[in-house]
């Protein structure tokens, strides 16, 4: 038996999936402005009459009817709502979305007031026109609680020399005292392209309250807190800086995480 020898060419071929990013701008001002009224109200026929008149143009006729009496006259609060926060938006078909959002509530019974957060979850049905529908009631949803999470502070390492160690530290006592009050055109001399912009604050500058200097990889790197005293507001306050440093003919930030 002959075999003849074929040449064969393998093609790859790659396949690029693009994240398509929506726009949820118009969907996040048009849950706020309807937590702001759904979520507020007041125990008088006038304005409970008004209230669910403002609802109409958000809810669908049978999510009306379902909410229908759920503020009365003899109702003992009255709710104000004083913020509304979009936490997250995901998307459940090509036209529905699931909101969720944390409102902050004041509420007065008599003489006492009192405050809330509640979180709530809704979805939005939006139409090719843009136009948009509460189709599920708001319904109660969990705050976070306190992650367990522990932060390990940075240490130096021995990684730099203390010659260089102490160089750089006086770098940054220099910078961090000129810097509140320091013009885009003076941070030239300290920090590259500018990575960290001027802030015009009224800030005195009271040292460093925590710092660590090592390398990574081949760059030097800086954790610092640093201590500034607050002119205006009277307090004291601690700044939290990552940069990344290089030494050419003086220290400069390049880069701050």
């Amino acid at each position: 038996n002959n075999f003849t020898s074929v040449d064969t060419v393998t093609v790859e071929k790659e396949t690029v999936i693009e994240e398509k990013l929506k726009d949820t701008n118009a969907l996040e001002s048009y849950v706020k402005g309807f937590a702001g009224v759904y979520h507020a109200w007041e125990n008088t026929d006038r304005e409970i009459s008004k209230r669910e008149k403002a609802l109409e143009k958000y809810l669908p006729e049978t999510l009306q009817l379902m909410d229908h009496g759920m503020i009365t006259t003899d109702c003992p609060t009255a709710v104000e709502v004083e913020s509304v926060d979009i936490w997250s938006v995901k998307d459940l078909t090509d036209t529905e979305y699931e909101v969720t959002y944390c409102v902050k509530q004041r509420i007065s019974e008599g003489e006492q007031t009192t405050e809330q957060n509640n979180v709530y979850q809704i979805a939005v049905h939006r139409d090719e026109n843009g136009k948009m529908l509460v189709v599920k009631n708001p319904t109660a949803y969990a705050l976070p609680g306190k992650s367990s999470y522990e932060v390990k502070a940075k240490e130096t390492d021995g990684s730099i020399d203390l010659k260089t160690q102490t160089q750089i530290e006086d770098f940054l006592n220099t910078f961090f005292k000129l810097y509140p009050q320091a013009s885009a055109k003076e941070l030239v001399y300290y920090v590259k392209d500018g990575v960290l912009p001027a802030i015009g604050k009224n800030y005195v500058y009271d040292g460093l309250a925590g710092k660590a200097y090592y390398m990574e990889g081949d760059q030097t790197k800086a954790e610092v807190y640093v201590k500034y005293l607050d002119q205006d507001l009277k307090i004291t306050q601690v700044m939290q800086y990552k940069l990344t440093l290089e030494k050419g003919d003086n220290w400069k930030i390049v880069n701050v995480e």
